[in-house]
């Protein structure tokens, strides 16, 4: 069987203008290897069709802007010469004509290249959101290979390059943000026409670490990076990151996260952490009003590591030793859930005096430490300890489990876990605000914004 793929070309009033054969193709039988086209096949096909597509797009466009707009008569030509044009199905070489400016015009320069102008940095739209996309989501090598696998390129993309649009990208992103601004939502008042304000949203942060690198020096230690990740009551949950020491705009960059997702006026915010005194440090600068809770989960990871510790306590002349520290470690576990954050912190620090008893005195010193810690932890998050029995019966969340989790999915997974790339301040920041986007099913959008004939993903 034979078959002939044709390419029509009309124009505006459907007057056929050019026709193009594309491939001509030949199969015989029918089975699992001969049934409709091969990837070498599609690539190429896709590739021909590109070429004719965008060669037939650029002549009308020259002929279109040649005449000038204010006076219609045609701009003289002063040389031409081709631009190579990146695009998702491959390099292309276009003619481009360089116009002189008409006499009617005042402009700085006496003649200009209008199709080159389109194109400054010589890639389209699509192949950009491409590489940023999925750059975003595995390492610059891989990307490269995935993109030379689907695609019809016809040189491999070079890490670097894949890397520069990212960054170019994430840079676009940035100054989308615009300036730093005051806390977040501190306005009180409710909505117009609500009785109440709407449920309040749930933020959790935390940091982790990443190898850093500064210049050539590949074993420049470490680099803390804040994630954070916005729970609503209802829709879509959102994420963003930054490098703290190097990001000037934290409350600007959660807010515009909180607006994505349809902040009211009035509507309070949760903040969630671990306590550790980076996030505590930064969360207390991002809005005003919220209300801060230290998170469930690690008060309660610590005292049950100690009840672990406790069974092992061995006394000759105090048989019910172990299971006296072990019932005061659960009132203080309940102590803390009902948020009496003194009352526990004092119980910590008298439940030292009863290791004393302890034969085994290593043990008991690891868990007087370990007691120590605690209750210095207790009371420098005290204003951060809550009723969590409370809010737990009222479905509010008490737990950053939902933010480990985004450490995990934006930081670690493509940053930290089997990577061994160190990273550099501004280039990790820049890879976070893509993959953010990326995450958040964003990054599109923002194409779409810069680029509005861009058309929505099916």
């Amino acid at each position: 069987m034979h078959f002939r793929l044709q390419l029509v070309i009309e124009d505006a009033d459907g007057v056929i203008v050019e026709t193009d054969q594309l491939a001509s193709l030949e199969r015989v039988g029918f089975g699992p290897a001969t049934a409709g086209l091969t990837l070498d096949e599609a690539k190429s096909l896709l590739a021909a069709c590109q070429k004719h597509m965008i060669l037939a797009q650029a002549r009308d466009y020259e002929t279109m802007i040649k005449p000038c707009l204010a006076c219609a008569l045609p701009r003289s030509v002063k040389s031409a010469s081709n631009i190579v044009l990146r695009t998702l199905f491959g390099s292309l070489t276009i003619p481009s004509q360089r116009l002189y400016h008409c006499r009617c015009a005042c402009a700085k320069r006496s003649s200009f290249s209008p199709i080159a102008a389109l194109f400054p940095e010589r890639s389209t739209p699509e192949l950009v959101y491409l590489q940023t996309k999925w750059a975003s989501l595995m390492s610059y090598g891989l990307t490269c290979d995935l993109l030379a696998d689907i695609l019809p390129l016809e040189h491999r993309l070079s890490p670097r390059s894949v890397r520069r649009q990212l960054h170019r990208v994430a840079n676009c992103l940035e100054a989308d943000l615009g300036d730093e601004i005051g806390m977040i939502n501190t306005q009180s008042s409710m909505p117009d026409g609500k009785d109440r304000p709407p449920a309040p949203m749930t933020v959790g942060l935390d940091g982790d670490y990443v190898h850093a690198r500064e210049g050539s020096n590949r074993k420049a230690g470490w680099f803390e990076v804040m994630v954070g990740k916005s729970v609503p009551d209802k829709g879509d949950a959102k994420c963003f990151a930054m490098v703290q020491s190097l990001d000037t705009r934290p409350r600007r960059r959660l807010g515009a996260v909180l607006d994505a997702q349809g902040l009211a006026r009035g509507q309070s915010i949760h903040f969630v952490s671990d306590g550790g005194d980076t996030v505590r440090n930064l969360q207390l600068h991002l809005h005003g009003e919220a209300e801060h809770w230290l998170d469930w989960f690690h008060i309660t990871m610590r005292i049950t590591v100690m009840r672990q510790m406790a069974k092992s306590i061995v006394s000759i002349d105090t048989t019910d030793l172990s299971d006296r520290i072990d019932r005061d470690l659960a009132r203080i576990k309940w102590l803390l859930w009902q948020g009496n954050h003194v009352d526990g912190a004092e119980a910590a620090d008298l439940l030292t005096w009863d290791l004393e008893l302890a034969d085994n005195k290593e043990v008991a010193a690891k868990l007087e430490k370990a007691l120590s810690e605690f209750s210095v932890y207790i009371r420098r998050n005290a204003d951060f300890i809550t009723n969590y029995g409370d809010k737990w019966r009222n479905g509010e969340r008490i737990s950053s489990g939902f933010t480990e989790s985004a450490v995990n999915q934006v930081l670690s997974r493509r940053m930290v876990k089997k990577q061994q790339m160190r990273w550099t301040k501004v280039g990790a920041h820049l890879l976070l605000q893509t993959r953010t986007q990326t995450l958040n099913g964003d990054l599109r959008r923002c194409f779409q914004r810069w680029y509005p004939d861009m058309k929505s993903a099916a």
